[in-house]
């Protein structure tokens, strides 16, 4: 088995002691982290597959010399992202309304469909230049992403939330009931815990991280548990702040695999090594009771509302968006108390 890491490929050449072993049975032998055979199935039978003829299915049994090679990248990241609404554009400012499961940038799992692959394609200037986001937003959070039009301006844009001149604010559903309809969490943060190096905590020795919460409604769902609609506003800029700080606050934020009701849906997703599930549903790895744990396939947290300098003017300018269809959906599923 050999990693082409320019070409995103694993290749492999059959041994002569796995002759007679099916080609399911062979990738689950050398894969390094096992997956689910259903799941290894359906990559065998889609895209992630590289061979020429005969075609090789998870049933063929396989023979010395057979080579073949697997995409690391996911049938669910091949071909162009999808639409971006686009809120505000002029010749230096893009501001976009990202969809939630659309990664900002590629990484390991996502190289294709990634906001920063549509910007390339649909949005470079009249200079060729593409536009580039000027912060974060997990790729499981929608929202609000302003983007400088070219470098100059995508610099002044990092400048202006570096110097804190950038207010931000987030609709969040969560679990539970808060006991106050407006309170802050003032906890330092840390990155890293034992098992999940991206997982951040409390740490007394953290960075400082602030962050303002007001209930905007109250919610009951069929079995009479609480809920909330929460405006968050995070006065730091860490890592993960809103997920984190609302686990501290007792009140985990819907659908939050890291900071909800267990971090091992997480860590089984990230280990598992196979393809993430398509946008808008849930890994088939995560079980039913986790999935009603869960409520929600992805985080319910939308970035609203962004105001900011104008790169070029310094106006003051201010963004909104309104939660997505499918948070609305779900709260349209709970009863206001």
């Amino acid at each position: 088995m050999i990693e082409d890491a320019a070409r995103a490929l694993v290749h492999f050449e059959v041994e002569p002691n796995y002759a007679g072993w099916t080609l399911l049975q062979y990738v689950a032998e050398k894969l390094k982290r096992p997956l689910a055979p259903a799941r290894l199935d359906r990559l065998l039978r889609g895209r992630a597959l590289v061979h020429g003829e005969p075609e090789l299915l998870p049933e063929t049994r396989v023979w010395p010399g057979l080579r073949f090679s697997l995409r690391k990248r996911s049938p669910g990241d091949e071909g162009e992202p999808p639409p971006i609404p686009v809120i505000y554009e002029d010749d230096a400012l893009l501001v976009v309304d990202k969809p939630a499961g659309l990664a900002l940038h590629p990484t390991a799992r996502y190289h294709v469909s990634t906001l920063t692959r549509a910007l390339d394609t649909r949005h470079r200037n009249a200079a060729g230049e593409k536009p580039d986001p000027a912060h974060r937003l997990d790729r499981e959070t929608s929202g609000l992403v302003a983007c400088g039009r070219g470098p100059l301006h995508t610099r002044a844009l990092k400048a202006a939330f570096a110097a804190r001149q950038v207010d931000k604010a987030y609709l969040a559903l969560c679990e539970g009931e808060p006991r106050a309809d407006e309170f802050q969490v003032d906890v330092p943060l840390s990155v890293g815990t034992v098992r999940i190096k991206v997982k951040v905590k409390p740490d007394p020795q953290g960075m400082p991280a602030v962050t303002a919460f007001r209930v905007l409604a109250r919610y009951r769902d069929s079995d009479a548990r609480p809920l909330a609609l929460l405006r968050c506003e995070p006065r730091t800029g860490r890592q993960h702040q809103i997920r984190a700080h609302l686990l501290a606050a007792g009140s985990p934020l819907v659908g939050d695999k890291l900071y909800g009701p267990d971090e091992g849906i997480f860590f089984k997703l990230a280990e598992s090594g196979g393809a993430p599930a398509p946008r808008g549903q849930f890994d088939d790895l995560i079980m039913p009771a986790e999935r009603r744990a869960l409520r929600h396939h992805r985080q319910a947290l939308h970035a609203s509302e962004l105001a900011l300098p104008h790169p070029v003017t310094g106006d003051r300018m201010r963004f909104e968006s309104p939660l997505p269809d499918d948070l609305q959906q779900l709260i349209s599923s709970l009863t206001r108390s």
